[in-house]
């Protein structure tokens, strides 16, 4: 009678642990899920970790036309990290991403070049600072009718 309970309780246990591994096994299905969903959003609404990764990608991706070496990856990577922390990363006017692809296109303004001493050299262009702030003002035409006189008055 004892071996046929020991027998009943490791079915049981068995079928326990097949239940507990089909709930896992559902989990993870639905976190890949959420996650490849996550992806398809507009760049603007990604979470930062899932930038951070996207930003990884295009690092890897762009690195084979600058030969860049494991260091310079990871410097450049790093220096995206830090732009993305600054928030110059955040607006869909500087980031281009393909929500189908799930990659990034481009990122405007980021300047790549390697020197003639063969150092590789990334930045941000710098914004060109308007002239006038506030409203505009109509300007001056350079007609000749329009004559400036200066009088002096000497006593």
């Amino acid at each position: 009678m004892e071996s046929q309970r020991h027998k009943t309780q490791k079915k049981v246990n068995n079928d326990i642990q097949q239940e507990i591994t089909e709930k896992e096994n559902t989990f993870k299905t639905l976190l890949e899920d959420s996650a490849r969903e996550a992806y398809s959003r507009p760049w603007h609404r990604i979470e930062r970790g899932l930038r951070l990764n996207r930003l990884r990608i295009y690092v890897e991706e762009v690195a084979p036309s600058y030969t860049m070496t494991k260091e310079e990856k990871d410097a450049f990577f790093l220096f995206l990290q830090k732009s993305l922390d600054k928030k110059l990363l955040n607006t869909l006017k500087v980031v281009q991403y393909d929500q189908e692809k799930q990659r990034i296109i481009t990122i405007r303004g980021l300047e790549i070049k390697r020197n003639d001493d063969s150092a590789l050299k990334w930045g941000f262009h710098a914004k060109k600072q308007k002239a006038e702030s506030g409203t505009r003002k109509k300007k001056k035409s350079d007609d000749s009718s329009h004559v400036d006189v200066e009088i002096k008055i000497e006593e």
